[in-house]
């Protein structure tokens, strides 16, 4: 081979790594547009991009927020009759995943502002599936629901991991990337999040993502009753809760709450956390809610034991969700807290 074809083999190898890496560089671009990013969540794309008007509360959280909380009751609760009654936003998802909450958040208030309140869904330490994603308190789809940009701020969140799985968790997020941004290129995932005009959007009111309640499972309750509560005595008998904070592999959640704290006093708004109880759990104890007040400057919300009694009598369609009795109940007693001010 003479010297020449050599080099036009290797000019035209260049060209097309760089023709390889540029199209990487726009793929990963457009997947940064929102409507791309909430492919897999439309109705939380909807409430953010295609409405316009403040938001005075927000809650995000999981499937027990999603189904246990009504934004509708919340509002009513907060609400004055001498003024407009406060627009709510239920933007919860199934699935843990504070980094993505947060995420959330911060796209609300970038689109549309929030003014009085923060609502976020707090799953209890050790309360969680020990495999590598779900471990740090990822949602299954945060490489794709979250910006790019916020990337280089999650290594930070595990300061108490080795750097080399830090760097692996990183790297991870990137080929996930885009393989999500590939993905949605080729099946047009994305295609039914339309980006209305600002001027075009209707104002929003109080609404969420919850749909039709989940089938009632009865029988799942009493076998959980069962296997939950020691024989012989019930859920009164229990005693109160008291769960860990501080384990290595919650240290990306109790990041994100205190960057979520942070953010509230930046941006002049309330920060509330809240325990959503599964079916028959006891009440929190004291001792708890005061450390977790000393660890994170803030009250955690629990319901105590005279409403948690009224959810158990029939608010629970599964060991883990409420439905419209316990929604209604969960939703008025939520508002009131927020009203008084936790």
């Amino acid at each position: 081979m003479s010297s020449r074809h050599r080099h036009l083999i290797q000019l035209g190898a260049a060209l097309g790594l760089l023709g390889v890496l540029a199209g990487v560089a726009l793929l990963i671009t457009w997947s940064d547009q929102p409507r791309v990013r909430y492919a897999s969540l439309k109705c939380v794309y909807r409430q953010i991009y295609n409405y316009q008007g403040p938001v005075d509360v927000v809650i995000v959280g999981t499937s027990r927020t999603k189904w246990g909380v009504s934004p509708q009751l919340v509002s009513a609760a907060l609400s004055d009759a001498a003024t407009p009654a406060p627009t709510v936003l239920n933007l919860s998802r199934s699935w843990r995943g504070t980094q993505q909450m947060f995420q959330e958040i911060k796209d609300v208030e970038n689109e549309r502002g929030i003014r009085k309140a923060i609502v976020v869904e707090y799953s209890r330490e050790g309360d969680v599936i020990a495999t590598s994603q779900r471990y740090y308190d990822y949602y299954p789809e945060h490489a794709a629901l979250v910006p790019i940009g916020e990337f280089v701020d999650d290594p930070a969140a595990k300061p108490r991991e080795p750097a080399y799985l830090r760097l692996r968790d990183l790297l991870e997020l990137g080929q996930q990337r885009l393989d999500f941004a590939l993905d949605r290129f080729l099946t047009s995932k994305a295609d039914r999040n339309i980006k209305i005009p600002v001027a075009e959007r209707p104002v929003g009111l109080s609404d969420g993502c919850t749909g039709k309640d989940r089938p009632l499972r009865p029988a799942d309750n009493v076998a959980w009753a069962k296997r939950s509560v020691p024989k012989g005595k019930t859920w009164l008998d229990k005693k109160p809760g008291s769960w860990r904070i501080g384990d290595i592999n919650a240290d990306a959640q109790r990041q994100t709450m205190r960057a979520l704290v942070q953010f509230g006093k930046e941006h002049h708004i309330a920060v509330y956390f809240t325990l959503m109880p599964r079916y028959v759990d006891a009440p929190a104890s004291d001792v708890y809610l005061k450390r977790f007040e000393r660890v994170f400057g803030v009250p955690l919300l629990s319901p105590p034991t005279d409403v948690l009694a009224r959810l158990y009598d029939g608010g629970y369609s599964d060991p883990n969700h409420l439905y419209e009795p316990g929604r209604q109940l969960y939703s008025r007693w939520l508002g009131e807290q927020i009203r008084a001010g936790g």
